[in-house]
C-alpha cells in the first residue's frame, strides 16, 4: 500500500503533465534559454595582438664552456606582478629571441622551467622565495632541479634546447612583466589599465662552471622588439633596471620585461581571465527564469482559479503534504527539464566562444567533466527548480497569478537590471542578498565583481525558497479556500 504522500506526488505529477502550459513552459525553457546562449556567445569576442613570444630581463651572465651544473639560490623576491620570475638562465648569446633554458620561481604560481618560448613544465605550485633552484646540462639537454634546503632536491623536468651552442651564456635573471590592474567602475563594469612594474631578487650560494674566456659577471638588459603587426602595450613608466650589485656573493637585481611563450608563465594573460562557464550559462538561464516562473505560479494559481483546489484538499485534507507533493514534483521536473538546457547551452557556447578568440593557449579548453563545470551547470538546473519552488510558494501565498508572477518577474529579471544601472552598492547587494543571488553557482572563477561565493549565494535562494513555503504552508492551514 503507498504511503499518503507518495499518494500525494503521484496526484501531483499527473496534475502537472495535464495542464497545457506545462509542456509550453518547458519548452520555452529550452528554446529561450538556447536562443539567447547563441546569440550571448556569438557576440563575445576576444582578440590578441601582442608578441607571441617574450624574451626581455635583466640578465647578469658569464660564458660556460660545454656542460655543467649551475645552482643558485633565490634568496628573496620582490612581488612586483604575479607572473614577475627570477632564477637561472642558458643563453644563445644576449640578443631577445636567441634560444635558451631557463628555471625561474614566481611570487604566486610557484616553479617553471621554460625552453625557446615554445615548451613549459611546472614545478612546485605553492613554492617561492627563497628557494634553490639548479639547472644541468648535457649536450642540449637541460634538466632543471629545486630545493628548499639545497640538500633534497626535486625534479623539475628535462627540455632539449636545440639552439644552444656550446660556448652559452649562463647566469641570473629577473623580469616583472606589465600588470593589468583592475577597478570596478560601475555595476557589471570592469575596467583595467595595464602598469609596468620593476622586480628585484636577491641571489645567494651562486655555483657555477668555471668562466670560459676573459671577463667575468656582466649585465644585459634584454629588451622586446615590437615587430610589425604587433600592438605595444601601452603602460606607465617605469624606472630602468639599475645595475645589479654584488657583495660576498650575494647578487642583487632589478629587472622589468617577461620570458615565455603564448599562455606559458601568465604570457599575454593581462589581467583577470574572464569565467567561461559562466558566459556560457549564464544569459540562457536567466530568460529561462521567466519560463519556470509561469510554470510555478501557474501550477497553483489555476487550481484556485477554477476552483479544483477544493477536491484538492478534500482528497488530501493534509495541505502541508499537498504543498511539499507539488513542490516537489514541480522542482524534481524542472531539474530534469533544465539541466538538459543547461548542458546544451555549454555545448552550443564551447565552439561559438572558441571560435571567436576565447581558446588555449590563453584560455582554458572548456571540459564537460571538469569539476567546476559540473557545479555550474547541475547547479543552475537546481537554480531553476528552485525559482520554480519559490514562485509556487508565492503563487500560494497570493493565490492570484498576475500579481504573484509580476512579483517574480520584478525580483529575478527587472531588480537586477535596475541595479546594473545604478550603484556599484546597490548591485552588490541585490546579488548578495536576493534570489538572484543564487546565479553564484554557475561562478568557478573567483573575479574582481565577485560578491557572494557560489555555495552562498546558493544558500540565499535555498533560504528564501524554505522561507517562502514555510509562510505558504502556514496561510493554507489558517484559511479556507
Amino acid at each position: 500500500m503507498r504511503s499518503p504522500m507518495l499518494r500525494a506526488v503521484r496526484a501531483e505529477w499527473t496534475k502537472l503533465r495535464s495542464v497545457r502550459s506545462t509542456p509550453l513552459a518547458l519548452i520555452a525553457l529550452i528554446a529561450l534559454s538556447l536562443l539567447l546562449t547563441v546569440a550571448s556567445a556569438n557576440g563575445s569576442t576576444f582578440s590578441y595582438a601582442g608578441p607571441k613570444k617574450y624574451d626581455s630581463s635583466t640578465f647578469v651572465h658569464r660564458t660556460a664552456a660545454g656542460d655543467g651544473t649551475f645552482t643558485v639560490r633565490v634568496a628573496a623576491q620582490q612581488n612586483s606582478a604575479a607572473w614577475a620570475k627570477a632564477g637561472l638562465l642558458l643563453k644563445d648569446g644576449t640578443a631577445s629571441g636567441s634560444s635558451y633554458a631557463a628555471l625561474m620561481v614566481t611570487p604566486e604560481h610557484g616553479v617553471r622551467m621554460m625552453a625557446d618560448g615554445e615548451h613549459e613544465l611546472t614545478g612546485s605550485g605553492g613554492a617561492d622565495a627563497p628557494l634553490w633552484l639548479r639547472l644541468v646540462r648535457s649536450g642540449d639537454r637541460v634538466t632543471g632541479y629545486e630545493s628548499a634546503d639545497g640538500r633534497a632536491w626535486t625534479r623539475v623536468g628535462t627540455l632539449t634546447v636545440a639552439g644552444l651552442p656550446t660556448a652559452a651564456e649562463a647566469g641570473l635573471f629577473v623580469t616583472s612583466p606589465v600588470d593589468g590592474k583592475e577597478e570596478r567602475t560601475g555595476p557589471g563594469d570592469l575596467r583595467m589599465h595595464p602598469v609596468a612594474t620593476l622586480g628585484r631578487a636577491v641571489f645567494d650560494h651562486v655555483a657555477f662552471p668555471a668562466a670560459a674566456g676573459a671577463g667575468g659577471w656582466r649585465q644585459a638588459d634584454i629588451a622586446q622588439p615590437v615587430k610589425k603587426g604587433e600592438k605595444e602595450e601601452m603602460a606607465d613608466p617605469v624606472a630602468a633596471p639599475k645595475p645589479y650589485r654584488e657583495h660576498d656573493g650575494t647578487f642583487t637585481i632589478t629587472g622589468s620585461g617577461d620570458l615565455g611563450g603564448l599562455g606559458m608563465g601568465g604570457v599575454g594573460q593581462l589581467g583577470g581571465q574572464p569565467d567561461l562557464v559562466k558566459m556560457a550559462l549564464d544569459d540562457g538561464i536567466q530568460i529561462a527564469t521567466i519560463a519556470v516562473i509561469a510554470l510555478g505560479v501557474l501550477f497553483i494559481t489555476s487550481e484556485y482559479k477554477t476552483g479544483t483546489v477544493r477536491t484538492t484538499f478534500t482528497a488530501s485534507p493534509r495541505r502541508g503534504r499537498v504543498l511539499a507533493a507539488k513542490a516537489l514534483v514541480l522542482g524534481a521536473t524542472v531539474f530534469a527539464v533544465g539541466l538538459v538546457a543547461c548542458v546544451a547551452e555549454f555545448l552550443v557556447a564551447r565552439p561559438a566562444l572558441r571560435d571567436n578568440g576565447f581558446a588555449p593557449p590563453l584560455f582554458p579548453e572548456l571540459s564537460l567533466t571538469d569539476p567546476a563545470t559540473v557545479r555550474a551547470i547541475v547547479g543552475s538546473a537546481a537554480f531553476l527548480a528552485l525559482a520554480a519552488v519559490l514562485s509556487l510558494g508565492v503563487g500560494a501565498l497570493l493565490r492570484r497569478a498576475v500579481p504573484a508572477v509580476v512579483l517574480m518577474i520584478v525580483t529575478f529579471v527587472v531588480l537586477p537590471i535596475v541595479a546594473q544601472s545604478t550603484s556599484i552598492g546597490f548591485s552588490d547587494f541585490v546579488g548578495r542578498a536576493t534570489p538572484t543571488a543564487g546565479l553564484a553557482v554557475q561562478q568557478t572563477r573567483r573575479l574582481l565583481d565577485t560578491v557572494v561565493t557560489p555555495w552562498v549565494g546558493f544558500g540565499v535562494l535555498c533560504l528564501y525558497v524554505a522561507v517562502v513555503l514555510g509562510a505558504a504552508r502556514w496561510r493554507l492551514a489558517g484559511r479556507d479556500v
